[in-house]
């Protein structure tokens, strides 16, 4: 399995909502490290890269928040029933209903990533973090194709120790916000994947 590795600058992105950008949701507190894991696709990835990767970085629990349109919602809750895995509502309406859910090991997350990723793949946000929850939702401004709306949003307040990551548009990338050491280089990024992953570096202009 391939996967391009690049950080990106500055100019790329902005922790304040950018609809059509980086990142469709709001970060409170500032991460030193923001990278993107690029030119994948997700439904087409090895089901154990995730989880794999996840292992090496002693992630457990990870929270998961997405936006789930009601027409799937039964079907996420059926698959997180069957496998005891907890879950709650942020926010519920007559169109979608964003949640968090807590994946406790390697095997919940092997029974719910693939809906992760097909609400990610048909434009839902989903994003999740390391060790504790940390979302909320909140109206804020939005910036991109939303400029000036002002809009209940996802917002992720980080800690120290702390990863996050989102599903990019169309399941392309995943992209990483972190103050962990894990992330601080490109070849500390590259010693925690599994073995079956050839990595490359990339750059952003």
């Amino acid at each position: 399995m391939n996967i391009s590795i690049g950080y990106l600058p500055n100019k790329y992105y902005d922790f304040t909502p950018d609809m059509g950008g980086f990142f469709p949701f709001a970060v409170d507190n500032k991460v030193p490290y923001v990278i993107s894991m690029c030119d994948i696709y997700l439904p087409e990835c090895d089901e154990n890269f995730l989880p794999s990767w996840m292992d090496n970085i002693k992630a457990y629990p990870l929270y998961f928040c997405a936006d789930v349109p009601n027409y799937f919602k039964d079907e996420c809750e059926e698959i997180y029933n069957a496998s005891q895995i907890e879950y709650r509502y942020l926010t519920e309406d007559r169109e979608s209903s964003v949640s968090v859910v807590k994946i406790q090991d390697r095997e919940q997350l092997l029974t719910a990533f693939p809906s992760f990723i097909t609400l990610g793949c048909e434009g839902s946000v989903v994003v999740w973090n390391t060790k504790e929850d940390v979302f909320s939702v909140e109206q804020r401004e939005w910036k991109g194709n939303w400029k000036g709306l002002i809009e209940q949003t996802i917002v992720i307040k980080p800690k120290a120790d702390m990863s996050i990551f989102w599903i990019g548009y169309d399941g392309n990338s995943i992209e990483v916000l972190s103050n962990q050491t894990y992330f601080s280089t490109y070849e500390n990024i590259t010693s925690t994947l599994p073995e079956f992953v050839e990595p490359s570096l990339c750059e952003f202009e």
